[in-house]
């Protein structure tokens, strides 16, 4: 049959593992093109979910004829999908995910594609809470985000209403759709170093500003949480909250000039650990932590998570 035949090569693949239902949030860019490469992998059932219409201005990504501009874009990718791929079934959902109601649409493997901050965040969400695999998808026009967890960010949502206009061409919306479509089905896929330094079995290439800002923001977190990264009794005399075993006051030690009330001890306590503090604080914005428990801690929470 047709169908086996188009295959052939493809099932000479052995570690290929195609999923039979996928989900493609957004049909912009990276989402079209995703959509294109599930169906033509062989996908048996593809849910579509996006709300827009067909702009001129998307014409300069996807391979649409100028007589589909304004039509919704997940009927003209329902029907341009028709023509490749005839036995793939295809529903079709003219939504945007803005609530948490709204994800019940999604089957199968997830990829999200939208550029719209809120609707990242819901659809994650709800991939982990059902258990739904799930591949961000997306690019800002020079940094490709191919992630199987949330968008490396920690800001705050400004403005939940809109989908954002980036620059966008069409090389790196193709790129971002194949790594992340690649990324479920296919895990040997390795480009070589002249290629940019992706190898999606074990690691991912990630920018060094993503990195700066990353850490930076970790950094700046501890700083401002400083009292939960360090130990209650680091920066005073370990033997100060102690009673003298031979029977003397509270707070006797033998590095101690005098004795002290419990009042006193705390006082103490609060001072010399304030002096601490703001010397761990000048430590690691510096980068330069001394004590060999704290810089492990440090180290910890800087560590970027999944190995990237």
């Amino acid at each position: 049959m047709l169908q086996e035949a188009i295959y052939e090569r493809q099932n000479l693949i052995g570690e290929l593992e195609i999923p039979k239902v996928a989900t493609v949030v957004g049909l912009g860019g990276t989402g079209f093109w995703t959509a294109v490469f599930l169906a033509m992998s062989g996908v048996s059932e593809l849910i579509l979910v996006d709300a827009d219409i067909v702009e001129v201005s998307n014409l300069n990504r996807l391979p649409l004829k100028e007589s589909v501009v304004g039509m919704k874009k997940t009927q003209a990718v329902k029907d341009f999908l028709g023509e490749i791929r005839k036995l793939t079934r295809i529903e079709v959902h003219n939504i945007r995910i803005e609530k948490s109601d709204d994800c019940h649409v999604l089957r199968g493997a997830i990829f999200c594609c939208t550029d719209n901050l809120r609707s990242q965040q819901l659809i994650c969400a709800y991939c982990k809470k059902n258990d739904l695999p799930y591949q961000r998808i997306g690019y800002d026009g020079t940094v490709l985000n191919v992630s199987k967890t949330f968008p490396l960010t920690f800001e705050e949502i400004k403005d939940e209403g809109g989908y954002s206009t980036t620059p966008s061409w069409v090389i790196p919306a193709v790129f971002a759709a194949a790594a992340g479509v690649a990324s479920k089905a296919y895990k040997e896929l390795c480009l070589m170093d002249d290629l940019g330094k992706l190898h999606i079995q074990n690691s991912s290439y990630v920018p060094e500003k993503i990195l700066d800002e990353a850490r930076q923001e970790k950094e700046d977190e501890i700083v401002d949480n400083i009292h939960e990264y360090i130990p209650d009794s680091y920066g005073y005399c370990d033997d100060c909250n102690r009673v003298d075993p031979d029977g003397g006051d509270y707070g006797y030690c033998p590095d101690c000039d005098s004795h002290y009330s419990e009042d006193e001890i705390e006082d103490i306590k609060e001072k010399a650990k304030d002096e601490c503090l703001n010397d761990i604080i000048v430590q690691i914005q510096a980068g330069e932590v001394e004590d060999s428990v704290l810089r492990k801690a440090v180290e910890k929470y800087n560590k970027p998570e999944g190995g990237r």
